[in-house]
């Protein structure tokens, strides 16, 4: 019977059975219940030591007459101790208890994110270099299967370390007063975290990152920085005004305030998130060449991205305050975002010259280039260039903000607001553009070159401007022309300057649009001429 389960185990996934029989050892496992043991009993320890301890009888010793746990008054963490009759201090242990639950709520995910990520990231970098990773790649498996193996199997240790904390976990839960369902929440956002970050470990991974430190210094960063934003919501307000998240409202919903929304927010936010970074990283496991979107992708990620950025900047309907300040913060995040954007779907040279080819031979029979086709191709294709994409996810953004800014009170404000969308595009597109013609560079370094050759678009003009003296206030059209088109625009300048802003920016977008289509029309024809060469050779 036992026989039996087992094979019907590896049969379920058997790169789980790989795995788990590569690093299921006895040593390993007597070794890790060993350690978890060991450090359990150190928290607890450390936690023991803090307790006041006995009144002293040395009058002038005041060391044990304050404590972070005695019951008497005081302001925060140091308290006057009360003692009994024969001298123990009566002790809060509500509040002891509450300190050790989180200590090891915070702990117990920091160890499975750290050391997950890190063996993740570590095991294909190894893989890769072995040459291991093609074979499995060869397998009748799914990739799906393949990719849920490694996130199941590699991490067993940690996930073992962990689970061996639970119960005291459990313990300390029920000493500190707290429900059933605050404990299941926290443990449902660590396998949300969990999934969020193995995610985006084999993501990382499949873009040649071998190198496991790196994902773990980033975990390591962005749970010190969670940390952080957490305590300091916490620390500055009372409980009457208790704030769980940063913010205050999403789209109305109360989600820095009630605990309830808070956890939703945070599930729904990590669970997105993990979809989008998976889908990415089985499409990269499965072709290695391809772009790390598809471009149908894309237009549904831009939209779960702008509607989950939108919802902080709704919070003050229906009247706003300076509404185009937050225009200009969503403008900056929207910014980076097609910066990543840009990156995830601008394929690579030999793509590029396979789309060239493939079109070159569709039009052979035909006298123009372009048609009804090319364009479906240009939005939906694998291997065509990504500058059409770009502008739909541009498009998509654009009508996701206006639903916001339709409801600003002043005409002024709306187009100003306008404006500054138009010329962000329309700058966003150029740089598109550019680091599509960079990827058509022959030079090995081309990804280099892309992305210094946008860094310099979007960084020098403002930098340069600056070291000149040339501000706002005195010349504020060559402004428009940078990312500081919303100062411009505050101080004052006419709707026929930023309009004329805008044709150039037009104007530019559409000499670097035909000197793409030429670079992809010669490539198309030079393919076609090595080919009928080697066919008549």
């Amino acid at each position: 019977m036992t026989f039996d389960r087992f094979y019907k185990f590896s049969d379920w996934n058997p790169q789980v059975f790989r795995e788990l029989k590569g690093r299921v050892k006895k040593l390993t496992v007597f070794l890790t219940v060993l350690g978890s043991c060991a450090t359990q009993l150190l928290v607890l320890m450390y936690f023991w030591v803090g307790l006041p301890v006995a009144r002293s009888t040395d009058r002038f010793d005041t060391t044990s007459r304050y404590s972070t746990y005695c019951t008497g008054r005081g302001s925060y963490r140091s308290f006057e101790c009360i003692y009994d009759a024969i001298g123990n201090p009566r002790i809060a242990w509500q509040s002891w208890w509450s300190d050790l639950f989180q200590a090891l709520s915070w702990t117990l995910p920091f160890v499975l994110l750290l050391a997950g990520v890190y063996m993740l990231v570590s095991d294909l970098g190894k893989e890769e270099r072995r040459g291991t990773l093609n074979f499995i790649r060869l397998s009748p498996q799914t990739s799906q299967n393949i990719l849920f193996g490694k996130v199941l199997g590699v991490p067993v240790i940690p996930y073992l370390a962990v689970l061996l904390a639970i119960p005291l976990h459990l313990v300390v839960a029920n000493g500190a007063g707290v429900s059933i369902a605050n404990v299941l929440s926290i443990y449902l956002l660590t396998a949300a975290a969990c999934a969020f970050f193995y995610s985006g470990a084999l993501l990382y991974a499949f873009m040649s990152g071998a190198q496991g430190w790196v994902g773990a210094v980033a975990v390591f960063s962005s749970y010190t920085l969670f940390f952080q934003i957490w305590t300091n919501s916490s620390y500055y307000r009372g409980e009457g005004d208790r704030r769980y998240l940063e913010m205050s409202d999403w789209f109305h919903l109360p989600v820095g305030t009630q605990l309830g929304f808070a956890i939703t927010f945070a599930l729904i936010t990590l669970g997105t998130g993990a979809y989008w970074l998976w889908q990415s990283a089985n499409r990269r496991f499965r072709n290695p060449d391809v772009t790390l979107l598809s471009k149908r992708q894309s237009y549904w990620m831009t939209f779960c991205v702008e509607v989950w950025m939108l919802g902080f900047a709704f919070r003050q309907l229906p009247e706003y305050y300076r509404p185009f300040n937050e225009l200009i913060v969503l403008g900056f995040f929207n910014l980076l975002w097609f910066m990543v954007l840009i990156a995830a779907l601008t394929p690579q040279r030999q793509l590029l010259l396979d789309w060239a080819r493939y079109r070159r031979e569709r039009v052979a029979s035909k006298r123009q280039f372009w048609s009804r086709s090319i364009v479906k191709d240009l939005l939906w294709g694998e291997k065509s260039p990504a500058l059409a994409a770009i502008a739909l996810n541009l498009l998509i953004a654009v009508a996701v903000a206006s639903l916001w800014i339709v409801g600003w009170a002043e005409a002024n404000s709306q187009f100003d607001a306008l404006v500054v969308m138009s010329l962000g595009a329309t700058l966003t597109l150029i740089c598109a553009a550019i680091a599509q013609l960079m990827m058509f560079m022959k030079s090995p370094k081309r990804a280099l070159w892309a992305a210094g050759a946008v860094a310099a678009v979007l960084i020098l003009p403002p930098v340069v401007l600056g070291a000149l003296q040339i501000t706002t206030d005195k010349t504020p059209f060559v402004w428009l022309f940078s990312i500081g088109a919303f100062s411009a625009l505050q101080s004052g300048v006419s709707a026929t300057a930023a309009l004329t802003a805008l044709m150039g920016q037009l104007g530019i977008l559409s000499l670097l649009t035909l000197r793409l289509t030429r670079q992809v029309r010669r490539a198309g024809e030079s393919e076609m001429k090595a080919l009928l060469a080697a066919s008549r050779s």
